[in-house]
């Protein structure tokens, strides 16, 4: 059986991850990465695929900077909106 993916998810995944590596939040809990990722994925276009030939392609089509470049600024937004306001008390995540 196909498994529907989207690789947006995977990229915006590791574009969180590079950016919580150099960047100092307010909080950085599961809920408040859940809610970056959201927002993130909420202003990106999605790319779906069901089989290695489809992962191949849409790998492919993303490795165009823009595509990159859009990805990381939209990661960047969120996560100064969610660091400003996040979704629960900052000393209960």
């Amino acid at each position: 059986m196909y498994e529907l993916k989207n690789h947006t998810e995977v990229v915006v995944q590791q574009a969180l991850e590079t950016y919580l590596r150099d960047n100092i939040l307010s909080c950085t809990c599961k809920r408040c990465q859940a809610d970056i990722m959201a927002l993130a994925l909420n202003r990106l276009p999605a790319r779906y695929y069901v089989s290695s030939r489809g992962e191949i392609m849409t790998q492919c089509e993303a490795q165009g900077l823009p595509d990159q470049a859009r990805v990381m600024a939209d990661v960047v937004r969120a996560a100064q909106q969610v660091s400003t306001n996040p979704s629960h008390p900052l000393d209960n995540p």
